[in-house]
């Protein structure tokens, strides 16, 4: 737990961005959950150095929320440690050089991958295809590799500009280490801009895989109130597969069901608790876990 020590601490040096008891659900895709203790919302560089300095000073954990496409809130909420948005800035994007060729996009933490889907497909340049219809920001979506159908995010980025507690530093995609569904950052890095090589290409080329790749995940994804997949594909094999194989789909588990289009989505249905969705989490991993041996692994990012 934050001790008041470190409450008034907070209070003190962050007064300028710093709510207490912010409600969480309502900045989630599944609406429910409990509130932040302490939230921070930092709208400039400086004001985000500042919180990092201060919360390592404290020796406090934070916990970055995005446009919260992907995390799940715990209905006690987050107690022990503070929720950082950066939801007050950071939402810039421009062209800084291009040629014949190609071009270079900066875009900052909270600009919307649909955004950038979009300026592809108006302007004709590629890169961003693959990431058609999947919700989120630039930031979460560099923090977990977001990506579907062989590309990710990852496949444009030329540079990434990260705050730490230290200060600013830019890092080449070189030097990242993406994983599947883990952009390898460290839980001190908070992504400010990533910096992208695109290619020119027709913009009716473009459009075209866009409008596939939606059709696609428009047949496979429910309606309603989801964060996608649950769970991440183990090894060699497909979470879907595994959670379908031992008759997931249309589980319930209070007001929370598995879609019967896809089994590794949770939906949140009229009168969901926070508790139900852990709740129905935990039964299709048992079920999995018993009949084939594989642990599933969270893809939802669990704030509490």
């Amino acid at each position: 737990m934050i001790s008041n020590e470190q409450k008034n601490e907070l209070r003190r040096r962050l007064a300028g961005f710093l709510l207490e008891e912010e409600p969480l659900a309502a900045k989630t895709a599944y609406k429910v959950g409990g509130n932040a203790a302490f939230y921070l919302q930092p709208k400039s560089l400086p004001d985000l150095e500042l919180v990092l300095r201060t919360l390592a000073e404290l020796e406090l954990e934070f916990l970055v929320l995005g446009a919260g496409c992907n995390v799940f809130v715990a209905a006690a909420g987050v107690l022990d440690r503070v929720v950082i948005s950066l939801d007050r800035g950071f939402a810039g994007f421009e062209i800084i050089g291009s040629d014949s060729w190609s071009v270079m996009l900066r875009a900052e933490s909270r600009v919307r991958l649909s955004r950038l889907v979009q300026l592809s497909a108006d302007e004709g340049y590629s890169g961003f295809e693959k990431l058609a219809s999947i919700p989120g920001t630039v930031g979460g979506a560099l923090a977990m590799n977001a990506g579907a159908y062989g590309g990710t995010i990852y496949d444009s980025l030329a540079a990434i500009q990260i705050m730490e507690k230290g200060g600013l530093a830019w890092w080449s995609a070189i030097r990242m280490n993406p994983t599947y569904r883990d952009g390898g950052l460290t839980a001190e890095q908070v992504v400010v801009a990533a910096y992208f090589l695109l290619e020119r290409k027709s913009s009716l080329e473009i459009t075209t895989e866009i409008n596939e790749i939606k059709a696609l995940r428009q047949q496979r994804l429910p309606q309603g109130y989801h964060a996608g997949s649950v769970f991440k594909n183990p090894a060699g094999d497909f979470a879907g597969r595994l959670l379908d194989d031992v008759g997931c789909k249309g589980m319930r588990c209070g007001g929370a069901y598995v879609s019967k289009e896809h089994a590794n989505v949770i939906v949140a249905d009229k009168g969901v608790e926070a508790d139900d969705v852990l709740a129905l989490m935990e039964n299709m991993r048992t079920l999995v876990r018993d009949r084939h041996g594989v642990n599933l692994e969270s893809e939802i990012r669990i704030f509490s």
